[in-house]
């Protein structure tokens, strides 16, 4: 719970409810686990527009002025952190930490957790924490990567949220969701695995293909079930057509992917036919 999960989202309440359900299941496990002062890497992103920068460079000048560490920090690296987290409810886990940054993410840490009389820099403090931690998050490189993202064609996205994606993720900007794709193959480590739920286009789509051929040239397709329409019972309709999938973030040259084919039927008939293995027929990762 403390070291191995970590999840971030855009809403409170969809951070609070996992992490309920985290504890609960925890729970279930260990009776005492309430006593023990557990913390969740669980948490919604903040935006960093009540963030006053400018309040803790003073701070960061005199303790250099005086002799005092000054955590290794500028000015110049605190304006950085604000301006990464500008719009982070709107861009979430897309949001990419700059190397630069990450290396001082340690001192900013330090920095967080001093303490001050002054009202104005007391309350900078408190407010840089919660940026330090998501950068936290975000700059590190996980075993796996696992996440149904959201799905919105570029027609639906705002200005800003439309001139993110073309810059951050040129081959996968038509559609929300393939960004996530590309942003798992960061989050992960170079042996790492990413398994996504996903609309289906970018299987498909003439305006993925780039994508495609980076993924077939550097990643490896460990799993895939193509699972059409209906397959969440919540959802009706044909709109929805999602696939699912597990890689390895790296090319294995020679491997057979498993491949399933389950487009009839609703929910509990593609769910009985991944476990049986219905529809499944393997290819080669040049395929």
């Amino acid at each position: 719970l403390e070291n191995n999960l970590c999840g971030i989202d855009i809403d409170q309440r969809a951070a609070q409810l996992t992490g309920f359900a985290l504890m609960m299941k925890g729970r279930a496990d260990d009776r005492r686990l309430f006593e023990r002062g557990v913390k969740l890497n669980v948490m919604a992103l903040v935006d960093s527009a009540g963030f006053d920068s400018e309040v803790l460079a003073p701070l960061i000048r005199h303790s250099r002025e005086g002799g005092n560490p000054n955590y290794g920090l500028t000015p110049e690296n605190l304006t950085e952190l604000k301006r990464l987290f500008e719009h982070a409810t709107t861009f979430g886990s897309l949001i990419q930490v700059p190397e630069g940054l990450t290396e001082k993410l340690p001192a900013l840490k330090q920095l967080s957790e001093a303490t001050s009389q002054d009202l104005f820099v007391s309350e900078a403090l408190k407010r840089l924490g919660p940026l330090v931690q998501q950068a936290e998050l975000l700059a590190a490189q996980y075993d796996a990567v696992v996440a149904n993202p959201p799905y919105m064609g570029k027609h639906g996205m705002n200005g800003q949220l439309k001139k993110f994606a073309k810059a951050a993720f040129p081959e996968a900007s038509s559609d929300l969701y393939a960004c996530f794709m590309g942003r798992g193959y960061s989050l992960a480590t170079d042996c790492g695995h990413v398994s996504m739920v996903t609309m289906q286009g970018w299987m498909f789509l003439s305006s993925f293909e780039e994508m495609r051929e980076t993924l077939l040239r550097e990643k490896t397709i460990s799993t895939m079930a193509h699972l059409g329409a209906r397959a969440f019972g919540s959802i009706s309709g044909e709109i929805v057509q999602t696939t699912a999938f597990a890689l390895k973030n790296h090319a294995t040259q020679g491997f057979r992917p498993a491949f399933l084919r389950l487009l009839v039927g609703g929910e509990d008939d593609k769910r009985t036919g991944l476990a049986n293995g219905d529809g499944r027929f393997d290819g080669s990762a040049q395929n």
